[in-house]
């Protein structure tokens, strides 16, 4: 075996150790999930963070509308979240703007997509 197969073989292993670890399995959406409107969503997600089960990270939603965003190894980051029909969109500073339908069943909750109604994000909710 050439040492650039074998650094590539390296490599291979130790991108999907990272891939794998620290992460939960995504639940799928349960049948007695709702899918909520404005008002729930607001209700569900003002002043409660949720926490990512899949990515050491959480989002913490203010009713001023601001909204932060922690991740792991990182500077905590003020996004903004609005809510229109039935749809959470944040905006985040040099990113572009992401919209989801929410699902929620209990203190677990789905950010699913609008276009191909694929489950984006799984979050167990929390106090402040």
């Amino acid at each position: 075996m050439s040492i650039k197969s074998t650094s590539f073989t390296i490599i291979v292993l130790v991108l999907s150790g990272c891939a794998t670890s620290g992460s939960e399995p995504m639940k799928p959406v349960p049948p007695s999930a709702v899918t909520l409107d404005d008002a729930q969503i607001r209700a569900a997600l003002t002043g409660y963070k949720l926490n990512n089960v899949n990515k050491p990270s959480s989002l913490s939603f203010n009713a001023d509308g601001s909204e932060i965003f922690k991740r792991s190894g990182a500077e905590p980051l003020t996004e903004r979240w609005k809510v229109k029909d039935g749809i959470l969109c944040i905006e985040s500073p040099g990113y572009p703007m992401e919209c989801a339908r929410v699902k929620a069943d209990k203190d677990d909750y789905w950010f699913v997509s609008t276009d191909s109604g694929e489950v984006r994000y799984q979050f167990t909710r929390s106090p402040q």
